[in-house]
């Protein structure tokens, strides 16, 4: 869905924090590929009565559920489950995996 629109940025979003309320949004320049994007996290904060900017720069991936399932099996990952948002309580939807092993199911951090 996100590819397919191609947002051009976020809406702002008021937060409070102890120096008073601050406003982010973010501005995102899409590659001509439609599967990755710039992106520009501007965040204005109060300060001595007037606002300071500050911006930070990244480059994001915006992959499919397929792709990202299809690169976690392609490495060995079994028993792929997307949990939706309403499901988990997280932004977007969160991707659980096992890697087998030779004695059977065990933990990644085990290996």
């Amino acid at each position: 869905m996100l590819r397919a629109h191609r947002p051009p940025a976020t809406l702002p979003q008021v937060i409070d924090t102890p120096r008073g309320r601050a406003i982010t949004f973010q501005l995102w320049n899409w590659h001509d590929d439609g599967e990755r994007y710039d992106l520009e996290l501007f965040q204005l904060v109060p300060h001595d009565g007037t606002w300071s900017t500050h911006v930070y720069r990244a480059t994001y991936w915006a992959l499919t559920q397929n792709q990202i399932t299809a690169v976690a099996t392609g490495v060995g990952f079994r028993e792929t489950v997307w949990h939706p948002p309403e499901g988990t309580g997280f932004f977007q939807p969160v991707l659980t995996a096992r890697l087998p092993d030779d004695d059977g199911e065990k933990p990644l951090s085990h290996r």
